[in-house]
C-alpha cells in the first residue's frame, strides 16, 4: 500500500506504510543459473597460445581424419576442390587470405556434413617473378646459377606460405606434407609427356609469328601475361606513301599523288611491306590546301572530316574512287629507297573507324599484317632483337637503338618531309604484367598450341560449366567465351633459364624439329636419377644423348643441337589438373580471382580439351580483389598494405576468417579497413557469447550426461518445439547458401537466427522455466539448447573453426574434436503447427509491448479477445473465458495472467491490459503472492524447492 504525503513545497513524495523486512532472504542458490568455464573473451596473448593449442591438437589432423571416416548409408561423392598455385615468390598478402580461406570454408561446409573432399595445395614455381627476385635481376649469370637461385628461393617461400596457410585453419594434410609443387620431378615428366602428346597430334608446332615481346624481360608473353597502362603516351602521326603513277587514273593531270597513313607506331615504319585497305569503301583524292597545291592525298570518305579536325587542315575532294581500284596500286618506301614498288592489299581488318582506311603493314609487328602476309606470300622483315633494339638488318642510323626510346623520335626525324602532321596521343597500351614495361609486337620463332582446333570444343565444355556467384555468372562466362573465341593462337615457348625446358633437338643445319617418344623417355629417365632437369643447361647433348637415340632419329649427335626455350608458366599451372586429378577425374571446383577467366581457368581449359577432350573443372568461382577503404589497390609505394599476420596477430584468425566471408564473394572490390576487421572482431564476440550461453544452460558433464541431452525431447512445450522446427528450416538455408557460395549470406543468416529465434525469442521467453522451474523443464530446455548448439557449430565451423573447436572442448571432455561429429537435424522437429502458433502468440505479445509503454508486463493481466486466431492461442491455453497464470500462452506474453475470450471469426484482434497490485514472488519474479497469505515465494517455487531438497 502506498501513500502521499504533500509538502508546501508542492512536492510529492511516496512513502510505503510496510515495515520492511529486515533481512531480506537470498534465492540465488535455488536458481538454475548457466554455469560454464568457456570464457567470455580472450586477451591476445591467450588467443595466441589457444590457436597454437588446437592447431596442433585438432585442426591440423581435421583433413586426414574425414579422408578415412567411414560414414554409414548412401555415400556421397568426393568433393573435388584443385587448387590454382600462388607464385612461390614471397610472403603472403590479403588476396592469398580471400583465395586460400573461400577454398577452406568451401571444403569445411562439405565435411561438416558428412562428405568427403579432396584438396591438394599447390605452388607455381617456376616463371620470370622468382628467377628476378631470386638473382636480383643481375647480368651475367649462367643457366646453372639462375636455376639454382631460383629453386633455392621458391623453397624457402614455399615453406613460408605453407606455415602461414596452416596457420589460418587451411583444411589440407599439412602434416604428410601432401602438396604439388611444378618443379617437382613428377609433374616435370607429366608435362613432358603431355608435350608430346601434344606434338604428335598437331597441337603444338613451332613457327614464326608476331608475339606480344617484352624487352624488359627479354622473353614472349602471352596475353594473361600483360597489363594496360590507360595512361599511355603515343606519337599519332599521319604519314605520306609516295604511289606510283601506273594504277591510278588521276582526272588532275601532273600531280604527285600519296597514300595518307595514320599510325602511333613509327618505329615499325622501317619494316613495313604492304598498305591494306577496304574494297567496300569509299576513298578520295583530296588537296591540302596549305600545301603545294599539285600534291594529292588518298583517304577514305568516311574519315575526312575526323583527319581535318584532329589535324586542323583544310581539305578539298578533287575526285572519289572506289576502294575496288586500289587494288593495282603500288607505292615507294619511306625508308628504304630500294623498295619502289610495294602492294596494295584488300584485307577485311580495315575499317573506317579511324585513322584514314589505309593501314600500314608491317608483318613482323601486327597479328592482322602478319595474316596478311601469310596469304600474300610477303616477307616477314623483323628487324628487332630480344633487347627490343634493332639489328644490323635495319637502316644505318636506327642500328643498336631502343624501339621503344629512340625508335620514333629517329624514324620521324628521318621522314621529316612525309610527315604531314604530328601529336600526342594518350591511350591503353600492353605493359609486362612482371617490370611494369612497354612491350611491342615482334616476329619470332615460337611454339604455339593451336587454339583454331580446340576453340569449338572448349566453347561447348565451357556452355555446361557452372559459374559462381550468380549474380555475375552469363556475364562472366560469355566474356570467357569472347575471350576464348578472339585468341588467335597460345605462345607457349619463352626464352628465359627457369622453367621446364621444352624437350626437342634441331637440325643444325636446317634447324628443323627433331623429337621422338624415346627421347623423352630417356629425358624422363635422366629427371627422376638428376631430381631435376637442369641436366639441360649444364651437360653437353654428346653426354645427353645416347648414339643410338641419335641414329633412331636419323642423325648424329653432332648434327644436333638442343633447344633453349623453356615452357610458358601458363602452361605449367594450365597443366596441374593431369598432374594433380587421378586418370580421367574432372574437379567439381575452381576458386580464384575473377582475372582468371583470362588466365588460369582458360589454359586449364584448353590444355584439357587438347589431351582429353573435357573440361578440368565442372564449376567456377570467382571473387574479387583487395581495396583499402579508400577503393585503392594495395601496394607498398601507397603505405596502404595490411598483411594477413598483422591481423591474425591483432583481432586473431577466426576474425580474419569472418571478414573474408562476410565481403569475399559479393563484390569485384573487397575493402580491408581496421572499420570492418573490428566489426568482424565484434561479431564473432557476439557469438562467442551465445555460444557461452548456450553451454552454460547444458552444463559441462562427462559423455553419459552429454548423451542423454542429445536424445530426443519428450516435452509437449511449443517453444521447444518451435526452436527445434526452426533450427530445422536454419539448417536447409544455411545449407542451401553455402552450395550456393554465398558465404556473405550464410554470415548473415547466422547472425540473424542467433539475434532473433535463439535470443530474442526462444531464450527470453524460457528464462522463467530456466532459472525457476523443475527438473523435467529443465532437462527439455537443455536438451533443446543442445540440439540448437550443435547446429549452431555445424554452421559456425567452415567460417570460424577455432572459436567451435574451443568451444567444443568444454561441451565434450573426451578430448574429441568437432570435426569428429556428424551433426544433422531430425526431419520429425518438422512442426508448422507450433510455428505458426508461437508466431500468433508474438504477434499478441507485440501488441501488449505497444500499449503497455515501460511497465513490467508481469504486472498485468491481460484479456485477448480472439476471433481468426482463436484456434492457434486456444494451443497454448486451452481454457477459455477465464484467467490463467501459469499457461504457456501467460509465459510467451511474459504477462502475470491472459484471458482469452472468445468473438466472431471476422473481428479483429482486441487487447485489454490491466495492474496487478499484488507483489511478486521474490524467487522467479513472475507469479504475484496472494497478499493475504503469509507465504514467502509462489506456489510453483516452492513446490520445485521443496522437491530440491
Amino acid at each position: 500500500m502506498l501513500r502521499v504525503f504533500n509538502f508546501r513545497v508542492g512536492i510529492s513524495r511516496l512513502y510505503s506504510v510496510k515495515a520492511a523486512k529486515k533481512d531480506v532472504k537470498k534465492y540465488t542458490d535455488t536458481i538454475n543459473l548457466p554455469k560454464t568455464k568457456f570464457p567470455n573473451r580472450l586477451s591476445a596473448a591467450k588467443r595466441e597460445e589457444q590457436e597454437r593449442q588446437l592447431l596442433a591438437d585438432k585442426i591440423a589432423v581435421a583433413y586426414e581424419y574425414q579422408e578415412h571416416r567411414q560414414l554409414g548409408g548412401k555415400r556421397k561423392p568426393t568433393f573435388v576442390l584443385h587448387d590454382g598455385p600462388p607464385y612461390a615468390n614471397g610472403q603472403l598478402h590479403m588476396g592469398h587470405a580471400v583465395n586460400k580461406i573461400l577454398k577452406d570454408i568451401t571444403l569445411r561446409q562439405r565435411v561438416a556434413r558428412g562428405q568427403k573432399v579432396n584438396y591438394i595445395p599447390g605452388w607455381d614455381c617456376h616463371g620470370l617473378p622468382i628467377e628476378l627476385k631470386a638473382t636480383s635481376a643481375a647480368e651475367g649469370q649462367s643457366a646453372a646459377e639462375i636455376r639454382q637461385k631460383s629453386r633455392a628461393f621458391a623453397l624457402e617461400a614455399i615453406q613460408s606460405q605453407k606455415e602461414e596457410f596452416s596457420s589460418w585453419g587451411i583444411l589440407a594434410n599439412w602434416q604428410k606434407d601432401n602438396i604439388y609443387t611444378t618443379f617437382h620431378p613428377e609433374f616435370i615428366e607429366n608435362q613432358l609427356q603431355m608435350f608430346h602428346n601434344l606434338y604428335e597430334r598437331g597441337l603444338v608446332y613451332r613457327d614464326l609469328k608476331p608475339v606480344y615481346w617484352s624487352p624488359s624481360s627479354r622473353t614472349a608473353l602471352a596475353e594473361a601475361e600483360l597489363e594496360y597502362d590507360a595512361n599511355h603516351i603515343s606519337p599519332s602521326v599521319y604519314v605520306r606513301f609516295a604511289l606510283n603513277p601506273s594504277g591510278l587514273e588521276v582526272e588532275t593531270k601532273g600531280s604527285q599523288t600519296y597514300a595518307l597513313v595514320w599510325t602511333t607506331t613509327p618505329w615499325t615504319l622501317p619494316s613495313n611491306q604492304a598498305i591494306c585497305f577496304n574494297g567496300s569503301l569509299e576513298y578520295v583524292l583530296v588537296r591540302l590546301l596549305d600545301r603545294n597545291p599539285s600534291e594529292l592525298y588518298l583517304m577514305a570518305s568516311a574519315l575526312l572530316s575526323a583527319f581535318e579536325a584532329s589535324t586542323q587542315l583544310k581539305c578539298e575532294v578533287v575526285q572519289t574512287l572506289p576502294g575496288s581500284s586500289l587494288s593495282t596500286l603500288t607505292y615507294k618506301h619511306p625508308i628504304d629507297k630500294e623498295q619502289t614498288h610495294l602492294p596494295f592489299f584488300d584485307a577485311s581488318h580495315v575499317q573506317d573507324s579511324k585513322g584514314t582506311g589505309l593501314v600500314h603493314t608491317a608483318p613482323a609487328h601486327g597479328p592482322e599484317d602478319f595474316l596478311v602476309s601469310l596469304d600474300k606470300k610477303i616477307p616477314v622483315k623483323c628487324m628487332v632483337n630480344e633487347a627490343g633494339a634493332y639489328t644490323m638488318e635495319a637502316p644505318s642510323f636506327l642500328r643498336g637503338q631502343s624501339v621503344l626510346e629512340q625508335g620514333n623520335p629517329l624514324v620521324l626525324q628521318h621522314i621529316a618531309e612525309d610527315v604531314i602532321h604530328s601529336a600526342k596521343l594518350e591511350h591503353s597500351y600492353p605493359i609486362d604484367w612482371r617490370t611494369k614495361q612497354p612491350v611491342i609486337i615482334r616476329a619470332s620463332e615460337q611454339w604455339f598450341i593451336n587454339t583454331d582446333r580446340l576453340k569449338s570444343r572448349a566453347a561447348a565444355a565451357l556452355e555446361q560449366v557452372d559459374v559462381y556467384p550468380r549474380t555475375n555468372a552469363e556475364a562472366s562466362k560469355r566474356a570467357m567465351l569472347t575471350q576464348l573465341q578472339k585468341r588467335p593462337y597460345w605462345c607457349i615457348s619463352r626464352q628465359r633459364a627457369w622453367g621446364v625446358p621444352i624437350p626437342v633437338l634441331y637440325s643444325r643445319k636446317s634447324g628443323q624439329v627433331v623429337l621422338n617418344a624415346a627421347l623423352i623417355e630417356h629425358l624422363c629417365s635422366l629427371l627422376h636419377s638428376q631430381g631435376s632437369m637442369d641436366f639441360w643447361w649444364s651437360r653437353s647433348l654428346e653426354d645427353l644423348l645416347p648414339p643410338q637415340i641419335a641414329a633412331d632419329l636419323g642423325y648424329e649427335v653432332k648434327d644436333l643441337v638442343k633447344g633453349s626455350d623453356i615452357l610458358d608458366i601458363w602452361f605449367d599451372s594450365g597443366s596441374t589438373w593431369s598432374a594433380v586429378l587421378k586418370k580421367e577425374q574432372v574437379a567439381d571446383l575452381y576458386l580464384e580471382g575473377y582475372d582468371q577467366f583470362t588466365g588460369w581457368f582458360q589454359s586449364s581449359l584448353l590444355t584439357s580439351i587438347a589431351a582429353r577432350d573435357c573440361a578440368p573443372y565442372k564449376a567456377l568461382f570467382v571473387h574479387g580483389f583487395t581495396v583499402d577503404e579508400k577503393g585503392h589497390k594495395m601496394s607498398k609505394s601507397l603505405g596502404n598494405v595490411i598483411s594477413p599476420k598483422q591481423i591474425t596477430k591483432k583481432y586473431g584468425t577466426d576474425a580474419l576468417r569472418w571478414w573474408v566471408a562476410s565481403h569475399g564473394t559479393q563484390h569485384t572490390s573487397i575493402t580491408v579497413s581496421d572499420k570492418l576487421l573490428q566489426k568482424a572482431t565484434e561479431n564473432l564476440s557476439k557469438v562467442r557469447g551465445t555460444l557461452r550461453y548456450l553451454k552454460g544452460v547444458i552444463g559441462e558433464k562427462q559423455r553419459e550426461g552429454r548423451e542423454e541431452l542429445e536424445q530426443p525431447i519428450l516435452d509437449a512445450s511449443f517453444l521447444n518445439k518451435y526452436l527445434l522446427s526452426n533450427l530445422l528450416d536454419f539448417e536447409s538455408e544455411i545449407e542451401k547458401l553455402y552450395n550456393a557460395y554465398e558465404y556473405n549470406r550464410v554470415v548473415a543468416c547466422i547472425q540473424n537466427f542467433i539475434a532473433n529465434q535463439v535470443s530474442s525469442i526462444y531464450v527470453h521467453l524460457i528464462k522463467d522455466r530456466l532459472y525457476c522451474g523443475d527438473d523435467r523443464e529443465l532437462l527439455a530446455i537443455r536438451q533443446t539448447l543442445t540440439h540448437c548448439y550443435r547446429q549452431l557449430c555445424k554452421s559456425l565451423w567452415p567460417i570460424a573453426p577455432f572459436l567451435v573447436e574451443e568451444s567444443w572442448s568444454y561441451y565434450d571432455p573426451s578430448g574429441s574434436a568437432f570435426h569428429e561429429q556428424m551433426v544433422q537435424a531430425q526431419k520429425d522437429w518438422h512442426d508448422p503447427k507450433a510455428v505458426n502458433v508461437v508466431n500468433a502468440a508474438l504477434d499478441v505479445k507485440r501488441l501488449i509491448n505497444q500499449q503497455a509503454g515501460d511497465v513490467n508486463s508481469w504486472h498485468l493481466a491481460v484479456t485477448i479477445k480472439s476471433g481468426s486466431q482463436l484456434e492457434l492461442l486456444r494451443e497454448l491455453q486451452p481454457a477459455f473465458g477465464e484467467p490463467m497464470r501459469s499457461s504457456e500462452l501467460s509465459e510467451i506474453l511474459q504477462v502475470g495472467s491472459v484471458a482469452v475470450v472468445q468473438t466472431d471469426l471476422d473481428e479483429d484482434l482486441d487487447i485489454s491490459l490491466t495492474a496487478l497490485d499484488a507483489p511478486l514472488c521474490p524467487r522467479c519474479r513472475r507469479y504475484s503472492l496472494d497478499e493475504d497469505a503469509e507465504q514467502e515465494t509462489c506456489q510453483r517455487c516452492a513446490q520445485v524447492m521443496e522437491s530440491k531438497n
